[in-house]
């Protein structure tokens, strides 16, 4: 055969898609040439509509329209609300193991698709930071979304979302400071304007149905307190302050905070408590009160209120004497108590007054202990219980039953969970401030990273590591020989007359065992020019007796 063309078939011709994985380190320095953006934005009060320079009060960062604007896009985009509306926010959430929580103040790192391709490689991100408070220090992703310090051992932390059944923080605190500015988009009447000014002034929250920061969607009725930042650990957290009259928490009964002897559990709060040495306040407990829905038939300290709606009104009324768990201080000692309603069981533990302190009660194995500032008090033992502690009555936060021994202070980043911390676990969660051991998330599809815990935000990022998710096509050509092709030589050396026109072949190339051999395989189009060259690693022998298939990959 003379020719060395042959057109291909469809059935010749394949394309495969797959993910190439590129890495990029950059330094600060390359930023701006690579057209990576960062960002620090903050929370502000003030209406979009009316913003001005003067809204923060010249409080870092700047305050700047733009600045407002991307704290509400972030917010919106990813993280208001997440636990309730998965699929109305961006990214991938994997809803046990992605954690998104946005405070007052935030740093966003924005990644451009030239770069992180369909996305940035779980896993694979690295932020070198350098701060006042930590010198310097990596981030690096868990694959899941959420970015924690280098050399943390995960399991050190509490990461079971399961096991946290109570967390008030609280987390969005930070947008009932000034409670007679209306944040919320629907109590306000506009989704796009926040910021507007209460017409009849309140000087304390008091508030029905409130969900806590958990999983679990705690109702939390709040009633005269007032909220303001408080420093934990040289970060900046929401803390919920109470007047020593009237104020608390409560939350109705809930079989979750039935711990009977035997059930391991952890209560963990900073608490600020001011009082005189034989004052006593309670902290958290579940005892004293519980609310029921008396029979009309039934004995009433007050009448039925007929023009209310609903026959349904509830009356609170004392609770059974046992109760799972009371923490309340006397002095400057605080107390961690069990009853069955027969047997009491008390510890205690000195607490420094008038500053933000961090108390964990511990039952394990029915052994109770109390911890300041992450460290064990050495005073423990094993109660004495012979019958359950679980009763009906409310819990309560800041008070006794609702009716006495009222807080004078401030709480913060109060947690309630189902097991047993173990020491490191309650010292990490001293040391982080609310327990988890992520400082921000990244949204691998969008190319964004950001930092959101109050300690880390503002820290400087010197370099940032990653790979990009790039799609690649995998081009295969299957050049198939017949038996009976390609069985001509043009190498000119062949011939009788040493050129390329002539067609005789010399004598010694004229045997059986003469055979020619492929080096070099080009795929033309239509028009015969040259796309792509194929090079074998070694000549190849042609056959006249089966057939030969050489296979083309390329990518692109």
């Amino acid at each position: 055969m003379y020719s060395a063309y042959k057109k291909f078939t469809a059935q010749d011709i394949g394309q495969v898609p797959f993910n190439a994985y590129k890495q990029y380190n950059l330094s600060s320095s390359n930023f701006p040439e690579s057209s990576i953006e960062i960002y620090t934005t903050t929370w502000s009060s003030a209406s979009i509509d009316t913003f001005s320079t003067g809204a923060l009060n010249g409080v870092y960062p700047t305050a700047d329209t733009a600045n407002s604007l991307r704290y509400f896009q972030l917010d919106h985009l990813f993280y208001k609300d997440f636990k309730l509306s998965l699929n109305e926010r961006l990214g991938h959430i994997h809803y046990l193991n992605h954690k998104r929580e946005l405070h007052k103040n935030s740093k966003i790192i924005s990644i451009p698709n030239g770069l992180c391709g369909g996305r940035i490689k779980p896993s694979t991100l690295d932020l070198y930071l350098s701060g006042s408070g930590f010198s310097e220090y990596n981030l690096i992703d868990d694959s899941y979304g959420n970015l924690y310090i280098s050399g943390s051992t995960l399991p050190d932390y509490n990461t079971d979302i399961r096991a946290n059944i109570l967390k008030i923080g609280p987390e969005k605190g930070f947008k009932k400071y000034d409670l007679n500015v209306i944040n919320d988009e629907l109590e306000a009447g506009y989704w796009y304007r926040r910021g507007k000014k209460r017409i009849n002034t309140i000087s304390s929250l008091t508030k029905e149905g409130i969900i806590d920061d958990s999983y679990f969607f705690n109702l939390l009725n709040f009633k005269k307190t007032t909220l303001s930042p408080q420093t934990l650990r040289g970060g900046e957290f929401s803390g919920i302050d109470f007047n020593g009259v009237d104020s608390g928490i409560d939350i109705e009964n809930d079989e979750k905070f039935h711990f009977n002897p035997g059930d391991d559990f952890t209560i963990s709060l900073w608490a600020n408590v001011s009082q005189s040495s034989t004052e006593t306040s309670y902290l958290i407990s579940k005892s004293t009160t519980k609310t029921i829905i008396p029979s009309t038939y039934s004995h009433r300290n007050a009448p039925t209120t007929t023009y209310t709606t609903g026959s349904n009104q509830t009356k609170d009324v004392p609770s059974a004497p046992q109760f799972p768990f009371e923490v309340y201080s006397t002095g400057n000692k605080v107390y961690f108590s069990r009853s069955d309603g027969d047997t009491t069981f008390t510890i205690s533990s000195s607490l420094s007054l008038g500053s933000m302190q961090h108390i964990t009660c511990r039952v394990t194995s029915s052994q109770l202990e109390i911890f300041i500032n992450g460290v064990g008090s050495g005073i423990s033992g094993s109660e004495t219980l012979e019958r359950d502690a679980q009763n009906k009555a409310n819990l309560y936060i800041g008070n006794k039953g609702g009716n006495g021994n009222f807080l004078s202070g401030s709480l913060s980043q109060i947690n309630i969970y189902n097991k047993a911390l173990t020491d490191i676990q309650i010292l990490n969660h001293y040391n982080s401030s609310n327990g988890s051991p992520y400082v921000g998330n990244v949204f691998y599809e969008s190319g964004i990273a950001t930092l959101t815990h109050p300690r880390h935000y503002s820290d400087s990022i010197d370099n940032i590591q990653f790979q990009g998710t790039h799609l690649i096509y995998e081009n295969e050509y299957q050049c198939t020989i017949e038996e009976h092709e390609f069985n001509y030589t043009l190498n000119t050396s062949a011939r009788k007359n040493r050129n390329l026109t002539s067609q005789d072949i010399a004598g010694f190339a004229t045997g059986s065992n003469f055979k020619p051999y492929v080096t070099t395989v080009g795929l033309y189009n239509e028009e015969g020019e040259m796309l792509v060259v194929g090079k074998l690693g070694q000549p190849t022998r042609m056959s006249d007796e089966t057939d030969t298939t050489l296979i083309i990959r390329w990518d692109k």
